[in-house]
């Protein structure tokens, strides 16, 4: 319950990655800060009673490369993620270098009313390219779309989801029938149910976890497919930690765990409900099953 408790946290405000969320209007001068996180203000000094209403461009001065940031409007108004480096200036006028991944947060109809940016400094001298490339660090990977709630009447925590409830009867069916299933017992034609929003998670002996699978659906809720990646190299890395240590406790116990993924701050919220399930390769388990559902927030219009 520790872990459950931590991952509940507003995982925006103890993210180390500097965050801000503005409004995605077609002209980019027109785009006013919504969001800073605590990150952003270590970053550049701005308060959030400072930031909050103020042009995105409060951080542009004379050596800002505006070229580079109209370039990245086009790949933005296509919905796509974007990540470009510039030179901005603090609150005090020094200069930093820093990595920006800005992408659009998709509403359920699939409009995009809010753009949400990670900030990384960088260091004097090098790229981001370089950097990335390094660290194999795949931003942005954290559940989309958020909602705004103004009043700050966030919905209760998730306890399950119907398409879980019935993931878990089945492996409870066969785990009942002998010993901890096998993922050769999950066919293609028994789970087409949950395809699109399964992954599994190959556990290594390291103790790192590597996505063999991912699901279509789970591609539009984590931003992209993340077949094939470790997930401590995800980031937010908070975010994923937190997920590890339930990957963790999954093959530690041999038993199913619900785990969902909130992320809310303020009038800011989403959820996305996971279940895992340990699955063996031989004698001992091998790989989790994971089932992930976001959350249907048409329910909660204002």
């Amino acid at each position: 319950m520790t872990v459950l408790s931590r991952l509940l946290q507003p995982l925006w405000e103890i993210s180390a990655e500097p965050i801000v969320v503005t409004g995605n209007e077609p002209n980019p001068d027109d785009r006013s800060i919504l969001y800073i996180n605590q990150a952003f203000t270590d970053m550049t000094g701005y308060s959030s009673g400072e930031a909050v209403g103020q042009s995105w461009s409060m951080l542009h001065g004379e050596t800002t490369d505006h070229d580079i940031i109209r370039s990245s409007e086009e790949q933005l108004q296509a919905g796509q993620l974007r990540e470009y480096e510039l030179q901005h200036y603090r609150k005090n006028g020094s200069i930093y270098r820093c990595a920006i991944t800005r992408a659009p947060l998709v509403d359920l109809d699939g409009t995009s009313e809010y753009l949400i940016s990670m900030y990384k400094m960088l260091p004097e001298h090098g790229s981001a390219a370089a950097d990335v490339q390094q660290n194999r660090s795949v931003p942005l990977t954290i559940p989309m779309p958020l909602r705004e709630f103004p009043d700050g009447k966030l919905p209760q925590h998730l306890q399950s989801h119907s398409e879980l409830d019935s993931l878990l009867e089945l492996w409870q069916e066969v785990r009942d029938a002998g010993a901890l299933p096998n993922r050769g017992d999950f066919t293609l034609d028994i789970m087409k149910q949950w395809a699109p929003h399964l992954s599994i998670a190959l556990a290594l002996p390291d103790g790192r976890f590597q996505f063999r699978l991912f699901g279509s659906e789970l591609s539009n809720v984590y931003g992209r497919d993340l077949t094939g990646f470790f997930i401590d190299e995800l980031t937010p890395h908070d975010l994923w930690s937190v997920v590890t240590e339930h990957y963790r406790a999954v093959i530690k116990t041999g038993e199913p765990l619900f785990a969902p993924i909130s992320v809310s701050n303020g009038r800011w919220y989403n959820e996305v409900s996971r279940l895992l399930l340990p699955l063996s390769g031989n004698d001992d388990v091998n790989f989790v099953m994971g089932a992930d559902y976001k959350r249907d927030l048409r329910y909660y219009e204002q």
